[in-house]
Order: C-alpha cells, then sequence, then structure tokens
C-alpha cells in the first residue's frame, strides 16, 4: 500500500484523546522552572485532573515513603515528599495511564512498555544531574519517548491495510513508519510534545535518539544511552535493537565515561524500584 500522509491537525486530535497526565507532566516540569513557584500553583494544575490527585495521595501512603501519620491531601502530599517527588509520581501515573492504551501495530504489550519507560525516566533524570541538563525536563524526555508510537497507532485506521510491525518485513522499527505514515514514532511525539511546550532542545531528543551520530545536543545522546540499559536490563521494543549500543560517540557527547554511567544506572535501578513500589 502507498504511505500515508497525515496532517498536523490529525497528530493533534489525537494527542487530545490520550489521558491527560501526561500532558500535566509537561506543565508541571515547565511551572518548577520558576523560582517563585508554590504550592498554590502546582495544586491548582493537578486538580484538573482529579484521579490523578487521588492517585499522587495513594502512593504518597505508600510503604516506599513511610508516612508517619496519613497524607490526606494533594497539599500534605507536596508538603511530605516534595516537589520533585510529586513530579516523579505525576509521570508514574501517566505512564500508567499511556500504558493502558490498547497498542494493536506495535510488537509490545503495555506492561512492557510501561516498565520500559519508567526505567528510562529514572536514569535520564539520574543523569541530569551528572550532565547539567534539567532533571524535570529528563524525566519527562525519558517517560514520554513512546508517545509518537501511541499516536501513530492511533492515526491507523482499524481497516487501513497497516501491517503490524512483526508481519511487515521492515528491519526497524522507523522504516517501518516510514513507510506507512511517512513520519517516525519520534516526528509523531516532537509534534505533541512542542503543542504541549516541552522545551525545543528536550524534543529534539525523542526526535533524533535512534540514531544520534552527528548531532550535538547531549541531551539526545543521553536518551540514547538510557533507552539502550533499559533494554539491557528490562524489555526492548522489537524494532529498536539496531539503534541500542553504548557507542563512545553517545559517551563522549553525553559527557559521560562509562564508569559514571554504570554509577548512574545502579542509582536509577534504585528509584525505579521505589516508584515500582508506590504503585508505579
Amino acid at each position: 500500500m502507498e504511505t500515508r500522509t497525515f496532517s498536523d491537525l490529525e497528530i493533534y486530535r489525537v494527542a487530545e484523546k490520550l489521558p491527560s497526565a501526561p500532558r500535566l507532566l509537561v506543565e508541571l516540569g515547565q511551572l518548577m522552572r520558576d523560582k517563585h513557584l508554590d504550592s498554590g500553583d502546582v495544586v491548582n494544575l493537578l486538580r484538573q485532573d482529579p484521579p490523578l490527585v487521588a492517585q499522587i495521595i495513594r502512593m504518597a501512603n505508600s510503604a516506599a515513603y513511610g508516612a508517619a501519620e496519613p497524607v490526606g491531601s494533594l497539599e500534605q502530599a507536596l508538603a511530605f515528599v516534595g516537589f520533585a517527588e510529586v513530579h516523579r509520581l505525576v509521570g508514574v501515573v501517566a505512564n500508567v495511564q499511556l500504558s493502558a492504551q490498547k497498542i494493536r501495530l506495535y510488537p509490545i504489550d503495555g506492561e512492557k512498555l510501561r516498565l520500559n519507560a519508567l526505567f528510562v525516566a529514572v536514569l535520564m533524570e539520574e543523569l541530569a544531574k551528572w550532565s547539567g541538563e534539567s532533571p524535570q525536563s529528563c524525566y519527562t524526555v525519558g517517560l514520554l519517548r513512546t508517545i509518537g508510537m501511541m499516536a501513530l497507532d492511533r492515526l491507523a485506521p482499524v481497516e487501513s491495510g497497516f501491517p503490524p510491525y512483526l508481519e511487515s518485513g521492515q528491519p526497524a522499527l522507523d522504516e517501518w513508519e516510514q513507510k506507512y505514515w511517512g513520519m517516525t514514532n519520534g516526528q509523531a511525539a516532537e509534534k505533541i510534545l512542542l503543542r504541549w511546550r516541552l522545551p525545543k532542545e528536550a524534543v529534539a531528543a525523542i526526535r533524533y535518539h535512534y540514531r544520534p551520530a552527528g548531532h550535538a545536543q547531549p541531551i539526545i545522546h543521553l536518551l540514547a544511552l538510557a533507552a539502550t540499559a533499559a533494554a539491557e536490563r528490562l524489555y526492548t521494543i522489537p524494532g529498536e535493537e539496531p539503534y541500542w549500543k553504548l557507542t563512545p560517540e553517545n559517551f563522549a557527547r553525553a559527557g559521560f565515561d562509562p564508569g559514571n554511567f554504570q554509577l548512574a544506572c545502579k542509582k536509577a535501578q534504585r528509584k525505579y524500584e521505589q516508584l515500582q513500589s508506590a504503585g508505579g
């Protein structure tokens, strides 16, 4: 079949039908750039999604955080675990919401996709501490790097004749996407996340992390390294295998040596296990 073309408006309409927590995660990350941020700003934003607020309160009360007294409100959760941890928990809920979406054409189930995304996110945040990147942007990029897959999957009509990746005969995921949609999942994610006002440099990481060679921005190479680590430790998405290599260029461009990277992976593993225990 011929390559289909999809307008930006069609992609935006698909994104509007996704759960709200991923968009709120992006907005919260931008709020946290404000030095004068107070809890009222965060509360007003997150109360747009009452089930999200309920989940944050539930996780703040989990054994993972060991509250001495029950946390009964979002304000109390913010005071107890702090802004940065609430940002992480919003990401956990966003990840659960996204992984619950039905995926027809991509060769991975929601549970594996959720675990992969959570590890990439916490490792990206850990790598940011070493590299000078924004921790919130890195966490968000790691968590939402596959959102373009969900958009493309929804763009393909049920009776479209689009073959699932495993039946397509294409060697790499982005080649399959380019053939049938005329764009990659990274390009689709770029359109969605720029509309949600994630900074351009952060969005570029998702667009180019499959093929980072020649790109100078460190965050692109950080995401390639984090996705490689997640594939080695947890699950890889079939079709992504050709991209995941711990290359000298990735380390050099990201400003890491392999020893520091392995240390960051160990720290990320501990945070990953805590968030998993909290309900992620």
